[in-house]
């Protein structure tokens, strides 16, 4: 019986063990944000969505934007796509109050009992 033959190809990963891994390590990011960086990491998708990209979105309707100037259909496909990672940007790149606020009174706060 001959002994079997090991190539530097077995030590290659399948597609499915390389995919498997990737998603350990994007797991093991995910679970190491704290609870306080989970929330304001939600603070800011809320102030992101319910604030800034309105506004966005309304900056660009305008009356100016008919005509010539009106916006061809792959504009008006992508424009939301474009307000939602602006307004990404902007919220987490900022100091935002309004996250801060919301950051602190979502976040638990440890719980002291005073007995007389």
């Amino acid at each position: 019986m001959t002994p079997a033959i090991t190539t530097s190809m077995s030590k290659v990963p399948t597609p499915e063990i390389a995919m498997d891994q990737g998603f350990a390590s994007a797991l093991g990011r995910v679970s190491a944000i704290s609870s306080e960086g989970k929330v304001k990491q939600a603070a800011e998708q809320l102030v992101a969505t319910a604030l800034v990209q309105p506004i966005l979105a309304s900056m660009t309707r305008t009356p100016f934007r008919e005509g010539p100037f009106a916006p061809g259909p792959v504009e008006k496909r992508f424009m939301p796509l474009l307000h939602r990672h602006l307004s990404d940007r902007i919220v987490s790149s900022s100091n935002f109050g309004l996250v801060k606020a919301l950051t602190d009174q979502l976040t638990p706060r440890p719980t002291v009992e005073v007995t007389a």
